[in-house]
């Protein structure tokens, strides 16, 4: 028994060490990167939507988003009228600048929210008459920033495109 007694002792110690490295975030995963979602067109009769979207955007949420400027926009439309685009504003977002005529088929936008930022939800919803089969909503991820609300840029996120809603 006294032969047993240090690999006890050493098996302890490594079963003693192992938890104190496991409670130390030693594996933690690294966090998710924020989304932001562009929704699919929707077409009802003559007229169609898309919704904007964010997911697990970091500090303090989303509080402003630009898609791009005039002569370097952001969107590009496509069997849609784009003097017919209009752009609401969800959980608080207000669109404070825009332009779908200068460049036909093209489009930007300035929405902020100054009241605070949104982790995860609805920030836009695009509504506009549809021209054509198969209309089609696209954004250029080098051609948007996003801002939290701790007034900072978020550089790290994604684009995606798969629909996502929130109850």
């Amino acid at each position: 028994m006294s032969r047993l007694r240090p690999y006890l002792a050493v098996g302890l110690l490594a079963a003693l060490l192992c938890g104190i490295v496991a409670c130390s975030g030693f594996w933690n995963t690294a966090p998710k990167l924020g989304s932001l979602v562009i929704g699919p067109v929707v077409v009802t009769g003559s007229d169609g939507y898309v919704l904007v979207s964010v997911t697990n955007m970091p500090s303090g949420g989303l509080a402003a988003i630009q898609f791009g400027t005039v002569g370097d926009e952001a969107i590009v439309l496509s069997g849609v009228d784009p003097s017919s685009v209009v752009i609401e504003g969800k959980n608080g977002f207000l669109v404070l600048a825009k332009d779908f005529t200068t460049n036909p088929g093209k489009g930007t936008l300035l929405a902020a929210n100054a009241a605070t930022g949104v982790a995860a939800g609805e920030v836009l919803r695009f509504t506009f008459n549809v021209t054509g089969p198969n209309p089609a909503f696209t954004v250029t991820k080098l051609k948007v920033t996003l801002a939290s609300d701790a007034n900072v840029i978020i550089s790290a996120w994604n684009l995606s495109t798969k629909a996502y809603y929130t109850r």
